[in-house]
């Protein structure tokens, strides 16, 4: 029996699973927490010695619990959060701290380039809306405001390229991780125009070397093998960032094929076989394997956030169960509430950055309309539920690509309720996948193309990505939808300005506490 493990380095907990490569089953999963620093507000830093240790535990600890010998794991395949910085010097170690992508030091500079139009610029070639935590970005600003920590690098690459080159030795990052680097996403290669553009045009020779994505790394050192318990000399394979993983895991490959993911954020992710802008300034654009691309249409913390946010603000009266039964509990209860709730209608941007999708208004916030002596917690439980699905209507109507079939997972997913209103808004049936890990599972069948065990990464995934089950939509349930969708966008519209007199309110308070 063959297995493959997939490695997901994510930016709160890094998991490592093995699976059957015969069929994909989960044989063992390990987690450990990613451990992350703030020397200063809005930085966010790792140490990369210390986010490895945590990856060659949880490896280590899959391989004991799954009880299999080492040598029977044919290929291993990596996944990491895409953006922040990664870097090495001249020797090989670590030129400075990590820097993930949540990190905002550089969001003055961001302002910047939207006011003089190299934001514009870097979408137009990249499909990317930049965030501070762009690599382009960060290398920007350490040039400018620390320049002895950009002088010491010399490999520039991503969070999952690091774990590669302590499992192998080898300096290499991917199709995947390239696209959210300065690429020029037409031709799938670095962009030297947008190296020009950060001012930082001697970092493109720094860049490592791009490999398609699933390409060979190299094989596992034998000090990697005693770190991680992996047998020396098995394969290892570039993996993927991990939108592109969990794109991959829920086998979504086909051009066509989308993915909606209910996490912290929500994304809308589809697979399509040229490279698709629109609506411009918006989303991201990633390198696929296989010469396809995704378009990524993401509100971030405009998913399971905005329920916690709930849950945490009136749990106390509204939920009498334990924190075991608790989702069990808002699962009945909010099922229990009639659809569309005495005209209840929530906006689910709850998190500081706003609108991501399919507008970007970053000024935007949460809005509860109809609220009135009726609406109870469990009504504005469903209420996040429903608007969550309304913008998931928004993002795939923004995209002038045919959208054939959609795979929904994430944690938010795990609620039935939900799944059942998503497909309900969308007016068509979603595939639910078995695999949680979507992201290990991703990289775990690129690891076994790569060992040859399947000729082609779709027929990898008809073998390995099971479905658990369908969700077709409620025919009342949808029409009632369809009726009530033109509400919420069209609220969101006439909110738009009012935002932004908000966000002047805020301003003017703030600076008259300031005031002397």
């Amino acid at each position: 029996m063959s297995y493959v493990i997939g490695i997901d380095k994510g930016t709160t907990t890094t998991k490592a699973a093995i699976f059957d490569a015969d069929d994909g089953r989960v044989v063992a999963t390990a987690r450990r927490p990613t451990q992350s620093f703030r020397p200063h507000p809005d930085w966010h830093e790792e140490d990369m010695d210390g986010t490895y240790a945590g990856v060659a535990e949880a490896v280590r600890e899959a391989i004991a619990t799954a009880g299999i010998d080492a040598n029977t794991i044919v290929a291993v395949g990596v996944s990491g959060h895409m953006g922040g910085l990664w870097t090495l010097d001249e020797t090989g170690r670590p030129a400075g701290p990590a820097i993930a992508w949540p990190d905002a030091r550089a969001s003055a500079m961001l302002e910047q380039w939207k006011g003089d139009g190299r934001v514009e610029e870097l979408f137009a070639i990249s499909g990317n809306a930049p965030i501070p935590g762009l690599p382009l970005i960060l290398l920007s600003w350490l040039k400018v405001n620390d320049p002895d920590f950009y002088g010491r690098i010399a490999t520039v690459f991503c969070a999952k390229d690091y774990v590669n080159y302590r499992l192998t030795g080898t300096i290499a990052t991917d199709e995947s991780d390239l696209s959210f680097f300065p690429c020029d996403i037409r031709r799938r290669v670095p962009s030297d125009a947008l190296f020009a553009l950060a001012g930082i045009p001697e970092m493109r020779d720094r860049l490592a070397p791009v490999l398609e994505t699933g390409a060979v790394v190299g094989r596992v050192t034998a000090m990697a093998a005693g770190e991680t318990g992996l047998a020396e000399g098995t394969l290892v394979v570039t993996g993927a960032g991990d939108a592109v993983a969990a794109a991959i895991g829920v086998g979504a490959l086909e051009s066509g094929q989308a993915v909606t993911v209910i996490g912290t954020s929500f994304m809308n992710n589809l697979t399509v076989d040229a490279p698709l802008l629109e609506p411009a300034g918006v989303g991201f654009l990633f390198l696929m394997p296989d010469g396809r691309w995704q378009r990524l249409m993401s509100n971030t913390g405009g998913g399971s956030l905005c329920l916690d946010w709930i849950t945490a603000t009136f749990g106390a009266k509204a939920f009498t169960a334990g924190p075991q039964a608790m989702f069990e509990e808002i699962e009945v209860g909010a099922r229990a509430v009639a659809p569309l709730s005495n005209g209840l209608m929530i906006h689910p941007y709850f998190n500081t950055s706003g609108m991501t999708a399919p507008r970007h208004e970053p000024l935007a916030r949460g809005s509860i309309f109809g609220l009135d002596m009726a609406t109870t917690p469990m009504a504005m439980v469903r209420g996040v539920m429903e608007g969550v699905a309304f913008s998931m209507v928004d993002c795939y109507g923004a995209m002038n690509a045919p959208v054939d079939e959609i795979r929904i997972t994430g944690g938010g997913a795990r609620s039935p309720l939900w799944r059942e209103i998503c497909a309900a808004a969308m007016n068509r049936t979603l595939l639910v996948p078995e695999a949680e890990e979507t992201g290990a599972l991703g990289v775990a069948l690129l690891a076994a193309r790569a060992a040859g065990l399947y000729e082609t990464l779709p027929a990898a995934a008809r073998a390995m990505v099971r479905i658990a089950s369908t969700v077709a939509p409620d025919p009342a349930l949808a029409a009632s939808y369809a009726r009530a969708y033109p509400l919420f966008r069209d609220l969101g519209r006439d909110l738009a300005p009012l935002w932004k007199l908000r966000s002047a309110l805020l301003e003017r308070t703030h600076c008259k506490k300031d005031a002397p």
